[in-house]
């Protein structure tokens, strides 16, 4: 189930959008190098569709920032567990830089010894994780990426949110650099993000995704984003949000067990959010041109099976969003007026030519 964007109502080409939201993180103090990784980020997330990890978080990121919850210039330290493996303190910094430059190292180690291997702790929220499984795949690399998150889901069995929607991710290389093989989930039936926004348009949301506080089925955005989340899969998704947990954060030194912070509402100190990340050479067992052609082959005896009722073609995890990134490509990214507004009221607190302006 999802949620629908509302409608849109401004156009904005991509390498303009990512300009102006660097500059605005750069006001943030943020060097003009973290500002640009942020702003591919969040900028890349919106071209791919996931506009609930775009670039309507930048004023939640900012505001963390502002109230000093979060740590515009970090002094990250990469700590060698092995040549190979590295326990990183993010410093408090941005979740998106302290989680490039960590899978940096980790794809640098497994060119070089097959695999490479990052805990990541004392970081933030790191955004869409897809951005970080597409540097390794553009490496020729196989990867993983888990991370944890503020209490929104409770264990089954509970009726209360503990965990987070710790989100995970795993990306392979299919021959096509721009398109690979990109599985990006949270735990949830739905992204938080998706709920929080809701919440903000007062739109109303499908049944099935949340409860509101006293526990109770309901389909009010507000409503739900002060409740609790469901998981997919009810045991199974709790389960699995349990275990990112563990490996994201108790396994990486990292806040857990229901204590990493609310980026949105909770500045009382670091988030403390942890992440883990697993990068292994494709050609690990075998030569590169083999496993592209079996990746190949495997697709494309799936596409050949018979298609369910109303689909007209079937399509390998991450490649909806990558169609829909030449879609906006070609067209002009697209966002909604609520969006804009709230990213025309950061250009008039920092004193930025907005490109959004008449």
């Amino acid at each position: 189930m999802s949620i629908k964007k509302s409608k849109i109502t401004h156009k904005i080409k991509e390498d303009t959008l990512q300009k102006f939201i660097s500059a605005i993180f750069q006001k943030c103090k943020l060097s003009k190098k973290d500002a640009d990784i942020v702003s591919r980020g969040l900028v890349h997330a919106d071209m791919r569709g996931v506009w609930s990890h775009g670039v309507v978080r930048a004023s939640v990121y900012c505001n963390r920032i502002l109230k000093k919850a979060a740590n515009p210039k970090p002094n990250i330290k990469f700590k060698n567990i092995q040549k190979n493996i590295f326990h990183v303190d993010g410093n408090n910094g941005i979740g998106f830089v302290t989680s490039h430059l960590s899978m940096e190292k980790c794809i640098t180690a497994a060119k070089k010894y097959g695999v490479g291997i990052a805990g990541i702790y004392n970081s933030n929220h790191f955004g869409m994780a897809a951005n970080y499984i597409e540097q390794a795949t553009r490496n020729d690399c196989i990867a993983w990426v888990f991370t944890n998150a503020s209490k929104a889901l409770p264990p089954h069995g509970a009726m209360a949110a503990h965990f987070g929607t710790s989100p995970f991710a795993f990306g392979s290389p299919t021959g096509n650099k721009d398109n690979p093989f990109i599985l990006d989930m949270a735990s949830s039936s739905v992204a938080r993000g998706k709920l929080k926004f809701a919440a903000q348009r007062g739109e109303k949301i499908p049944f099935g995704l949340a409860l509101d506080k006293f526990g109770k089925p309901t389909n009010d955005g507000s409503k739900a984003f002060e409740g609790i989340m469901l998981p997919f899969g009810g045991m199974k998704g709790a389960g699995i949000s349990w275990m990112m947990d563990i490996i994201a954060g108790i396994f990486t030194g990292a806040n857990h067990s229901g204590e990493v912070k609310n980026a949105i509402n909770d500045f009382s100190g670091p988030a403390n959010v942890g992440h883990f990340m697993v990068c292994l050479k494709a050609d690990l067992f075998q030569n590169k041109k083999s496993f592209i052609k079996k990746m190949q082959y495997g697709i494309t005896k799936v596409r050949k099976l018979k298609r369910a009722k109303n689909f007209k073609e079937i399509l390998y995890p991450g490649e909806p969003e990558y169609k829909k990134y030449l879609i906006n490509k070609k067209q002009g990214l697209s966002l909604t007026h609520d969006i804009v507004e709230d990213l025309n009221k950061l250009s008039k607190q920092f004193k930025i030519q907005s490109p959004f302006s008449a």
